[in-house]
């Protein structure tokens, strides 16, 4: 099967398809396209928008339904649907939190992204970081596993992780409240294939 993953040079809507890919040490076309090309790009795309995905030459939109196949076709989508439907939902939370950092990312006015900031600090993040961690934890209770789903890796643990890395790179010292959201991040950042491509990964503020 040949991959293709289109993507601005950012993390965005893309990285969670690319850590399923390293995690699963698939080979594929990293595609990172610079803004200046994406008026050219943009009707070429099934919906005038990234990322897309080209398998085997026929193109896909859709960053959560690339995420979600990608998982499923490489074995980290769960042992059962239910363990797919927890997954699902924690997917789903992390595109709630993601459209609050696009809009902070996306702000130019000085005085209104730092008001902006201010509530991502206050409220936005220690929300979705509690949820986060309550998850986690109710799985420990019930698994004794050190995973968000279930008793291995999957499409939620990389969610969260790439869920939490603005936060983390920001205001590390808030994930530090979460103790189960740290853990787990020290937990996929050594997982191998992922753990190679972070050393090298660009850090960008989405």
């Amino acid at each position: 099967m040949s991959l293709k993953l289109s993507y601005f040079d950012l993390r965005g809507r893309a990285e969670t398809s690319r850590l399923v890919l390293h995690a699963a040490k698939k080979k594929f076309h990293d595609n990172r396209v610079a803004f200046s090309d994406w008026g050219n790009l943009k009707p070429k795309t099934p919906f005038g928008s990234l990322p897309v995905l080209e398998v085997d030459g026929q193109q896909f939109a859709q960053g959560m339904a690339l995420a979600a196949f990608l998982a499923r076709e490489n074995g980290l989508y769960g042992s059962s649907n239910l363990e797919g439907l927890a997954i699902d939902q924690i997917h789903v939370l992390r595109e709630d939190l993601i459209v609050e950092e696009i809009n902070l990312f996306k702000e130019k006015d000085a005085t209104k992204k730092a008001e902006l900031v201010k509530t991502m600090t206050e409220t936005v993040y220690p929300r979705f970081l509690a949820y986060f961690n309550k998850l986690i934890e109710e799985n420990k209770e019930k698994t004794k596993s050190k995973f968000a789903v279930g008793t291995k890796l999957s499409l939620a643990d990389i969610v969260i992780f790439e869920g939490t890395t603005s936060v983390s790179q920001t205001n590390p010292e808030l994930v530090d409240k979460y103790p189960a959201v740290k853990a787990l991040r020290s937990t996929v950042s050594e997982v191998e294939g992922i753990k190679q491509y972070l050393e090298s990964r660009k850090k960008t503020d989405l």
